[in-house]
């Protein structure tokens, strides 16, 4: 998936300095937060790192080299972030911090390899919104795999942040292929035409998003999907999220 850029920003969601919507008041006379808002003491869990397939841990030292090759692979991060060129390694590693909220390597659960990275980034606390980016190495596309880790992604964020929506950004192509058996997750906010030239042409950009109560009401569908194994056997390398 692509690296979110910057674009049209969506209206307030609140006028300027006033305080945050609130629904009626109870019975007891005390206003209610949103609907939408998550609410106190509602799914107090720790987030979920880890899926039948994939883990997401923090970035190590010793990812440099992954990394280096992960974001100027021409079938990876290399088309998304820096359009065909070739920078140094030192540049990479440093823009890998660039408007990231949180981000974590992308781990087959069963072998320990290296599969992608995954990335909370440019948050915007105000209005309530950040975007999730997420990459495969060329021999995991296609896999599930990295709809297995952006879904943890999702649910790290949600749970950890009081975001009511979260955007990715992806070609249409790309973005086809990765949502597979997610449908209904998914609301497109927007598509730029011929926006992007990768492959001797130009290709559409949709930008779509997650919101919290579609997060909420999937949930219990979704996280069976991603759980752990409970036996303490090999992970499963198989099934999954498609595709």
């Amino acid at each position: 998936m692509s690296e979110p850029a910057a674009g049209p920003v969506p209206p307030p969601v609140f006028e300027p300095g006033a305080a945050p919507p609130t629904e009626p008041a109870t019975e007891g006379g005390s206003a209610r937060p949103p609907s939408s808002a998550p609410r106190a003491g509602a799914d107090a869990v720790p987030p979920l790192m880890a899926s039948r397939r994939v883990r997401l841990r923090p970035i190590h030292e010793k990812d440099r080299g992954f990394l280096y090759q992960l974001m100027t692979s021409p079938e990876a991060g290399g088309r998304v972030r820096f359009g065909g060129s070739t920078p140094s390694p030192e540049k990479v590693i440093a823009s890998l911090w660039d408007s990231v909220l949180a981000q974590f390597i992308v781990e087959s659960a069963g072998s320990g390899r290296q599969v992608g990275l995954v990335a909370v980034t440019s948050p915007d606390f105000r209005n309530g919104f950040a975007y999730v980016s997420a990459l495969a190495t060329p021999d995991t596309q296609g896999s599930g795999l990295l709809a297995e880790a952006a879904l943890l992604a999702f649910h790290y964020a949600f749970n950890t942040w009081p975001f009511r929506k979260i955007y990715m950004e992806a070609t249409d192509d790309s973005f086809q292929a990765f949502k597979g058996g997610l449908d209904g997750l998914f609301s497109e906010e927007g598509r730029l035409a011929d926006h992007v030239f990768w492959g001797g042409r130009y290709v559409d950009m949709v930008i779509v998003a997650v919101y919290r109560r579609t997060w909420e009401r999937l949930k219990p569908r979704l996280e069976p999907l991603l759980a752990r194994r409970r036996d303490g056997g090999p992970a499963d390398d198989g099934g999954g999220v498609s595709p």
